[in-house]
């Protein structure tokens, strides 16, 4: 059978006998992977293509390196089977040997070109990063209210929801520094309001 034991523990730690018979999932976020998981959704509604090539990036680095690893295990294959004292003339082999050369060198020039260019969207990413850093400052801050009080709970998945509202009504501006000063102002009002009506009288001032 199996059991499922859960724990209010953030970061729980047992003896060696327990944890050795325990499979332990920590589903907490941290911070600094909120931050980016907040700056890409930003990115993704103020500059969407930017965020779509990122994405494809990513996708075409994965497939370099899956492409590099199976022309390796054919070259390992062919070498593992061809004849030592016939190896010379073998025709094949060389031929084989040739084009995983050359696409080889067509990979190397494709992974620049996408460094360069990757760099090129970073720069531009982290434009956003002072709000997904604000963002997720103010959700670490929200979740420590259960200490006050345990009716405090706060989701993820309702303040992410809370974040695109504000993104929404945030007033538009082509500066970029403008939007991103608004965009934080815009945020900790929406947050705000929507923590400050669900608390007790005694606690707004706390918050």
């Amino acid at each position: 059978f199996q059991l499922f034991l859960q724990s209010k523990l953030p970061n729980p730690h047992y003896r060696p006998e327990i944890a050795a018979q325990c499979t332990i999932i920590n589903f907490i976020v941290t911070p600094d992977g909120l931050e980016d998981q907040i700056l890409a959704m930003v990115v993704n509604v103020e500059k969407p293509e930017l965020e779509q090539q990122k994405q494809g990036l990513v996708r075409k680095q994965n497939e370099f390196k899956v492409t590099l690893l199976q022309l390796e295990d054919d070259l390992l294959s062919q070498l593992s089977a061809a004849d030592p004292a016939t190896i010379l003339d073998n025709l094949p082999l060389i031929e084989g040997l040739e084009k995983t050369k050359a696409t080889s060198k067509e990979i190397a020039v494709q992974v620049a070109q996408a460094q360069v260019t990757e760099v090129e969207i970073n720069t531009s990413r982290e434009l956003y990063r002072p709000v997904a850093a604000e963002g997720s400052m103010i959700f670490f801050l929200i979740i420590q209210l259960c200490f006050i009080e345990h009716m405090y709970q706060y989701s993820l998945e309702s303040f992410v929801s809370f974040l695109y509202k504000a993104i929404d009504r945030t007033a538009p501006t082509e500066d970029v520094g403008e939007r991103t000063l608004r965009l934080i102002a815009m945020i900790r009002m929406t947050i705000f309001r929507w923590v400050n009506r669900g608390l007790f009288e005694d606690h707004k001032l706390i918050f």
